[in-house]
Parts: C-alpha cells; structure tokens; sequence
C-alpha cells in the first residue's frame, strides 16, 4: 500500500508540475500575443500616419503648382492689358500729333497765301529802313531769310518807342523725337514689357530742353504778327502791358527772326 500511495503521490505532483509548466506556457503565449497585439496597433499607426502625411504633402504641392499657375497666367493677362493700353496710348497720342500737324500746315498755309501781298510790303518797308545803306543798291523786294525758334518770353518792354524782348531759347521736340531726346538726357520714363525688353515713353508726348541759362534780346517789329492764346493782332496795336500779361503762363512760343528782329509770335499748343 505504501508503494502505491507513494507511486499516486508521484504522479500526482508530476501532473501539477505539467500543469505549472502549461500555465507558465500559457502566460507566455498571452503576453507573446499581446505584444504582437500592441505591434500591429503601433504599425497600423504609423502606416496611417504616413499615409495622411503623404495625402498632405501631396495637396500642398497641388496647391502650390495651382497657385503658380494661376498667378502666372494673371500677370500675363495682366502684362497683355497694360500692352493693350499702352499701343492704344500712342496710337491715339500718334493720330492727335498727325490731325495737329495737318491742322497747323493747313492754317498756315492759309495765313501765309491771305497776308503775302501785306507781309511782302511790310516786311521790305521796315528791312528798308533798318538797313537803308544796303536797300539803296538793290531793285525790287527784299528776300528775308526766316529762321524759327521755341522759347518762353521772360519780359516786354520798350525803349526809345521800340519793344524789346527777352527771350529764352529752347528746344521742344514731340511725338517720338521727344522720347527720342528725353531718352538720350536720361529724361524719359520707361518699362519692360513680358520680354524684358525696356520701353521708353514720355506721359505728355513732348518734351522741352534748355540747352543754355542765358536769355536773348531781340527787337520786335512794329508790323509782327502776334497770335498767342485768342490774340491774332499786329504789334503795334497791341497793348504792351496785355503782352506782359499773356507771358506770366510761361507759354512755349515760336518767334520767326530775321536778322535779329522779330516778325512773328504764334503759340505752340502743347498736346
């Protein structure tokens, strides 16, 4: 009996000893399982994260590419515009110089057919006194060499019945010998177009240049014609101190001079 029970006893502690071991394997698996558990949460969430990284990154540079393109085509269809306005502004500055100059052609050619009998007569009546010595060897009218200038009329006055003025010579160019000039004196505006090429350009289509400080006293004779603002008079029915009036604007002139003397005062209308 007591063999037996001892042989019961052995196999019943090795039972509980397999039993031990299969719950210690048991536990082991759980937390090998677990663990495993945890790893593939913890990779799942990692892979998700870069997913939405990626879709991210993949929208900002969507957005970017979008907004280049988008501000791209803007200064085009901006650049366009301004090209637009910019032909349509020398178009239309180009056209009102032509009509101007026809205008001024037609108006002088009429001026100067209407008072050529009158001009011819005068105009030998008064070289004929200025130079009297030489008038007295020749026959016939007196041939008078014009030449025309721009200036501004600083003063008017008169001295022993004669009136004198004081001009300042300058130079007025228009249309694209003025961008021209400003161009050459560093004076002119300019921009680049979509090329990158400088375009060069002057707001009001002329432009004025001062070549010296220095001003010119030149008689004026009695018979000039002086049409300046709504004036379209001979000299010597003009009053002197109207003149000195007209002159405080400072308007650009042309005088036409011979031998010193003035025979002509008409306004350059500025464009």
């Amino acid at each position: 009996m007591d063999k037996k029970e001892e042989e019961l006893i052995s196999m019943h502690y090795q039972m509980e000893k397999t039993d031990i071991k299969q719950q210690r394997l048991e536990d082991r698996l759980i937390s090998i399982s677990e663990d495993l558990k945890r790893s593939k949460r913890i990779r799942n969430f990692y892979f998700i994260f870069i997913l939405v990284l990626m879709l991210l990154l993949t929208a900002g540079s969507l957005y970017v590419i979008l907004g280049k393109k988008e501000n791209i085509t803007q200064i085009d269809s901006l650049e366009g515009g301004v090209d637009v306005q910019r032909l349509m502004f020398e178009n239309d500055s180009l056209q009102k110089e032509v009509n101007k100059l026809k205008t001024d052609i037609s108006k002088y050619q009429n001026e100067e057919l209407s008072n050529k009998a009158n001009s011819t007569t005068s105009l030998s009546g008064t070289i004929g006194d200025v130079k009297k010595e030489e008038e007295d060897g020749k026959e016939g009218k007196s041939k008078l060499k014009f030449e025309r200038k721009y200036c501004y009329i600083n003063k008017v006055y008169k001295s022993n019945d004669v009136v004198f003025i004081e001009a300042d010579i300058i130079e007025y160019y228009q249309g694209r010998k003025a961008v021209k000039k400003a161009k050459e004196l560093g004076k002119a505006e300019y921009d680049l177009d979509k090329n990158g090429d400088t375009l060069y350009f002057l707001y009001n289509n002329y432009y004025i240049h001062n070549q010296s400080s220095k001003s010119k006293i030149l008689e004026l004779d009695d018979k000039a014609r002086v049409k300046i603002e709504n004036i379209n008079q001979i000299s010597s029915g003009f009053p002197l101190k109207a003149f000195q009036k007209v002159i405080t604007d400072r308007p650009v002139l042309i005088l036409e001079i011979s031998n010193g003397i003035v025979y002509k005062i008409t306004e350059q209308k500025l464009p």
